[in-house]
């Protein structure tokens, strides 16, 4: 079995996301974004989006995403514990440094 993928979106990939574009669904599967329903910044300024993507035939499920942080999909909080993923991001923001 292979490790989950992990994605960390960037700023400019979230600002950018629009319907029918691929974007992860919460199980790590990149899929057709049909719905776009909240798009901002938060509190500290981190840009984020929340979307809805293709779920088989008339379906669809929902997902989020927040710039700088590893999206926390299905199979990841499977493998890594909430705390071991925020050591990952922690890394990766020393490595964008």
């Amino acid at each position: 079995m292979s490790d989950p993928q992990i994605y960390i979106p960037t700023r400019a990939e979230i600002e950018a996301l629009k319907e029918g574009d691929l974007a992860p669904d919460c199980f790590g599967n990149w899929r057709r974004v049909t719905r776009i329903y909240a798009r901002g910044n938060d509190i500290k300024g981190k840009a984020y989006v929340c979307y809805y993507t293709e779920f088989g035939p008339n379906a669809s499920i929902s997902n989020s995403l927040k710039e700088g942080e590893i999206n926390r999909t299905v199979a990841l909080t499977g493998k890594y514990t909430s705390h071991e993923i925020d050591i990952l991001e922690e890394k990766y923001r020393k490595v964008i440094r």
